[in-house]
């Protein structure tokens, strides 16, 4: 048996992913995050908010995003914390609505949550979007 922890060195190294702006390819994403929280010895329900707050992040700029696009999800797992940040090409102009009950779920479920938009880039055929959160280790 292996057993792999943050200790041997996935801490420090980012973990990224690139998948279709698809609702079909939410199951990737989320079983990644929660793999990668589980052997970075975050608690189970910390690797529940992770989940969660995953699933959240890529479900709006699936809603978001412009045909044919893809997420590009980036996991930091550092010794305090873990950062994720979602790239995705917005079909419109304009940030997810911080009003939404979407929003208050990440609010709630991470320590830190932006959103921003760069202008519309003639090669995607969108607006890049990046939606970036923090969950500290060991949060009560």
């Amino acid at each position: 048996m292996i057993n792999i922890s943050a200790e041997q060195g996935l801490r420090g190294t980012p973990v990224e992913i690139g998948v279709a702006a698809a609702v079909s390819q939410l199951p990737i994403v989320r079983g990644l995050a929660e793999t990668l929280v589980l052997l970075s010895d975050f608690t189970l329900d910390e690797v529940a908010d992770v989940r969660l707050a995953v699933d959240e992040v890529c479900s709006t700029l699936i809603g978001l995003a412009a045909p044919d696009t893809t997420l590009q999800c980036r996991f930091s797992v550092g010794d305090t914390d873990l950062i994720v940040r979602v790239r995705g090409i917005a079909a419109l102009e304009g940030l997810p609505d911080e009003r939404s009950f979407g929003w208050h779920v990440l609010r709630t479920l991470t320590d830190e949550v932006q959103a921003t938009q760069d202008p519309f880039d003639q090669v995607a055929s969108g607006y890049p979007t990046i939606v970036e959160f923090r969950r500290a280790r060991g949060k009560a």
